[in-house]
């Protein structure tokens, strides 16, 4: 049982590695002053037998010493060193400062006498450590039997133990039937365990470590060392067991190996530390403890680690709180370092530390819970607000202390100060609205729009007066831009009172008819911690005394050239200019028939082109020429044809075919008096020269016969 327990205390110590800490500010680790009450009784030497119980807790205690932090203090207070009173200061002092390596080293040579159990050795540690200023203080009390031969009742140490300060926790560990028990009072940061058995022992380690110690312990593949976190980590450390254990470093998923940042601090067994006892050690207890401190982004990793029977490997999450409010809108404020006064909405999450990059929530962290404290203009609200609380602030000073529990009594917190402000409502109001007398020169009067301003519903100051810039002043409808250069406004000597007038491109009128103008005037300006702000909205006013030809020239202009463009177009429609038909082919076929027997058909390509100013210009019909024969044969010219009404064509050459009898259209001869013939692109021309006939149809292509 007494071995066992040795491997209880290994992983309780390791754990204390991960007490809760303020990640906000992660550039000053938080100070740990931390008292074990160690017992050194002679039961951890010998029952009815000789027992290994020194060695296993010893064992553990120079793990413990490994994982110091740079600002921790350790103080051991041997059991036996307070028989007669309280006035041993604790034996061993280790300070983090000082190195993994030469704590374990000095508590590894340490040697006692071992004694009895008494109380005393309780109160002098707990009086220390009262009376220190670290951040955390932790009571820690190792016994295997009662204080005091059993004098000392449980309620005496109950009432002892409840009447600490509320700034120290306590952690009592009372293992077999005889040791010395209390009442647990967690929410006074009291918390017992008890091993009465073996069995008992071994499945209380994963609790005292959750629950006592804060410990976060990664699952590990123990043959492939394979290992994984979903939420970014600060601190990772490795503590591996074994004769010949020697750990490398952290690989990335890449491959990138990671040094630890510290070098690995080999813990081992000890000869027995009691010179009135000669026990053998357990020379199984070897090991060695390893810490990476960097920003381990959240994914896959493997511990290259070698000759390890054990391998265990806890984190701390490099998370921060982050405070978010929503305003009445329902938007979030991105801007904190403009807030305005008003009711929102307060909410919570982690982020990486130093980042706003937002951490989902893992079970890696447990089930988180979210508390703030607000103080506005000095005065603290009474009210401690959760997720989803509404909040009402005012004008003037903000503070917020925000803290984050999470895998049960883990903790962070930040410190946030804001300055909020109450925007001040600038109002505009009207009071001269001039109508301006355009002529052929331009604007005739000079007089201006006086605009007047108030803040808050009152006059304004000289001095806010001196401070405020000029509004932004801007056409609501675009168009006006033509005619109007710009908007002028301009302070005067009166406080808050402003002018505005119109202003021409050139100091000259354009065309188009000037009668009104809607304009808006936006003001928005910070002061100090203050957001002035205000619009308004008129209409500017012209009587436009020119003549009609003034205003309209360009109209008359654009109108004219607009319908030149509509009659050149016009003469393109199909109803106003005449198209030869779309059927002619631009190479028609043309079948070639011998008239002696034996001779073979040929098949040749006549040739139609269009003539292209005729189709460019409008109104013309179009023209172009059909070639009926093959290259080379006379006696055929080309038709000469230009388009008609719908879609056909008359031939223009119409004498070079009249009275030919060889050649026939539709197996007909054009008359020797004829002066027009109109035909269609479907027309069948026959030619007969020699001892040839060529029939040209020109709206067939060779491949379609």
């Amino acid at each position: 049982m007494k071995k066992c327990f040795c491997g209880l205390i290994a992983c309780l110590l390791l754990c204390s590695l991960f007490l809760p800490i303020n990640v906000a500010n992660a550039s000053s680790e938080p100070s740990r002053m931390i008292n074990v009450v160690y017992d050194d009784s002679g039961s951890m030497y010998r029952s009815d037998h000789l027992v290994d119980t020194w060695c296993q807790a010893k064992y553990s205690m120079e793990v413990f010493a490994a994982m110091l932090g740079e600002n921790d203090i350790l103080n051991v207070y041997y059991m036996s060193d307070y028989r007669t009173g309280t006035g041993h200061a604790p034996r061993v002092v280790l300070h983090g400062k000082d190195g993994a390596a030469t704590n374990v080293s000095k508590l590894h040579a340490e040697k006692t006498r071992a004694g009895n159990t008494p109380f005393n050795s309780v109160k002098r540690a707990y009086s220390d450590l009262s009376k220190a200023t670290a951040d955390e203080k932790w009571l820690v009390i190792l016994t295997d039997g009662a204080f005091e031969d059993g004098a000392l009742s449980k309620d005496k140490i109950d009432s002892f133990l409840a009447a600490k300060k509320s700034d120290i926790s306590v952690m009592f560990l009372a293992m077999g039937p005889d040791a010395a028990g209390i009442t647990a009072r967690e929410k006074q940061n009291i918390f017992y365990v008890e091993a009465k058995t073996n069995n008992q022992i071994l499945n209380q380690i994963t609790g005292i470590c959750t629950r006592i110690f804060n410990s976060n312990k990664l699952d590990v593949n123990t043959s492939t060392k394979k290992f994984s976190f979903d939420v970014p980590m600060g601190e990772l450390t490795v503590f591996a067991q074994g004769a010949n254990v020697q750990i490398n470093g952290i690989k990335k998923a890449d491959g990138t190996l990671v040094k630890s940042s510290r070098t690995p601090v080999e813990v081992k067994y000890s000869e027995c530390d009691a010179t009135n006892y000669s026990n053998e050690p357990a020379r199984d207890l070897v090991g060695s403890i390893a810490t990476f401190v960097g920003d381990f982004s959240a994914g896959d990793y493997t511990v290259d680690v070698s000759g390890a029977e054990t391998i265990e490997i806890y984190y701390k999450p490099n998370v921060e709180v982050a405070v978010y409010l929503t305003n009445s809108q329902g938007n979030e404020v991105t801007d904190m370092a403009n807030l305005e006064a008003g009711e929102y909405t307060i909410s919570f999450g982690f982020v990486k530390n130093g980042t706003k990059e937002k951490v989902a929530q893992s079970k890696l962290l447990g089930d988180v819970t979210y508390e703030a404290f607000v103080t506005n203009n000095g005065t603290k609200h009474d009210k401690i607000y959760s997720n989803g609380d509404k909040i009402k602030l005012e004008e003037g000073t903000l503070s917020i202390d925000a803290l984050a529990r999470y895998l049960d009594y883990h903790s962070v917190s930040t410190h946030l100060d804001y300055s909020i402000f109450k925007n001040r409502n600038v109002s505009f109001l009207i009071k001269n609205n001039p109508t301006y007398k355009i002529t052929s020169n331009g604007i005739e009067n000079s007089e201006f729009i006086e605009l007047e301003a108030k803040i808050d519903g009152r006059e304004i100051t000289p001095e806010e007066w001196a401070v405020m810039t000029l509004p932004t002043i801007s056409f609501e409808n675009e168009s006006r831009k033509i005619k109007i250069d710009k908007l002028a406004i301009e302070k005067t000597d009166q406080p808050g009172t402003y002018r505005i007038y119109p202003v021409l491109p050139d100091d000259q009128p354009s065309t188009g008819t000037y009668t009104g103008c809607n304009y808006k005037v936006d003001y928005k300006q910070k002061v100090g911690a203050e957001i002035w702000s205000g619009n308004t909205s008129g209409t500017m006013t012209f009587n436009d005394t020119r003549s009609w030809w003034e205003r309209n020239w360009d109209l008359f202009v654009k109108l004219t050239i607009l319908a030149i463009v509509l009659f050149i177009l016009a003469g393109y429609l199909p109803f106003i200019k005449n198209y030869l038909p779309k059927s002619l082919k631009k190479k028609p076929y043309i079948k070639c028939i011998p008239s002696e027997p034996g001779e073979k058909r040929k098949n040749r390509n006549g040739v139609y082109n269009k003539n292209m100013m005729s189709t460019i210009i409008p109104y013309i019909s179009q023209t172009g020429t059909i070639k009926i024969v093959p290259k080379g044969v006379t006696g055929a010219p080309p038709m000469a044809v230009r388009a008609i009404k719908h879609r056909r064509m008359t031939l223009t050459n119409v004498k070079a075919y009249a009275g030919k009898t060889y050649i026939t259209f539709d197996g007909e001869t054009i008359k020797k008096d004829c002066k027009k013939f109109d035909t269609g692109a479907a027309v069948t021309v026959r030619v007969k020269r020699g001892e040839w006939t060529y029939i040209c149809s020109p709206n067939q292509s060779s491949n379609r016969i």
